[in-house]
């Protein structure tokens, strides 16, 4: 369950609205961090080293662009459902934050990003960062049944845990990884979007903090578990 609160003065860095959402799990606090704007948005436990960060951007623009800036949220049971009008972006985005999983040592998040815009040339884009370990390959063995998964996967360094990214059949049209070997990064849209046209994204973020890195068996695991889920009706 998402507790949402403000931020303290240490954590109110700029002019936006800094969100604070909490999933405490078996006495442990997994923090998320969804501002938008120049802070942007932090998944997982950005005060360590395990969290993924989500920058905004356009595939045909270099360089980083702010975010939309968080306006109405709401939490619905075990998801958190924030609003970012478009105001000054180049488009709107509906973030919709499940909690699949959540253990001590493990948050399984289900982010669904929804961007929509008001003008008549743009190419919008969401990357989804990870840094600081070692890519552990970009595969799920024996998920061909299951259809065409894109999976991601970083060890970092110290011991501090594993981060995984996993986007299902129904979206990878929209998703390309572009990790290298010491970062996980995975773009999101970034084609031309028609003045209008809503389009949705649902990745699953898997943080782990034990000892141990996620197994591939745990993400085609998940990748099952993803593949039966069914589509959200609304944002």
């Amino acid at each position: 369950m998402w507790t949402v609160q403000a931020p303290s003065e240490q954590e109110a860095v700029n002019d936006s609205e800094l969100l604070v959402g909490h999933c405490i799990a078996d006495g442990h606090d997994w923090v998320c961090r969804v501002g938008g704007g120049t802070d942007g948005i932090s998944l997982g436990d950005p005060d360590g080293s395990l969290h993924v960060s989500v920058f905004g951007g356009s595939s045909v623009k270099p360089g980083k662009l702010d975010l939309p800036v968080a306006a109405e949220r709401y939490v619905r049971g075990d998801e958190w459902k924030i609003s970012y009008p478009q105001g000054e972006s180049e488009f709107s985005l509906r973030l919709s934050i499940r909690i699949v999983e959540a253990t001590s040592t493990r948050l399984v998040l289900e982010p669904t990003f929804s961007i929509q815009t008001s003008l008549l040339d743009t190419h919008p884009t969401l990357l989804l960062k990870a840094i600081g370990g070692k890519t552990a390959g970009s595969t799920i063995p024996n998920a061909s049944e299951l259809g065409d998964f894109t999976a991601s996967t970083l060890d970092l360094t110290g011991g501090a845990g594993s981060v995984s990214i996993l986007v299902g059949p129904r979206d990878t049209a929209y998703a390309t990884d572009r990790s290298t070997s010491d970062r996980l990064e995975l773009q999101l849209f970034g084609d031309f979007l028609e003045k209008g046209v809503i389009c949705k994204v649902r990745p699953w973020i898997i943080l782990d903090r034990s000892d141990v890195a996620i197994t591939s068996d745990e993400l085609l695991a998940y990748a099952k578990q993803l593949s039966e889920t069914p589509l959200p009706l609304t944002e």
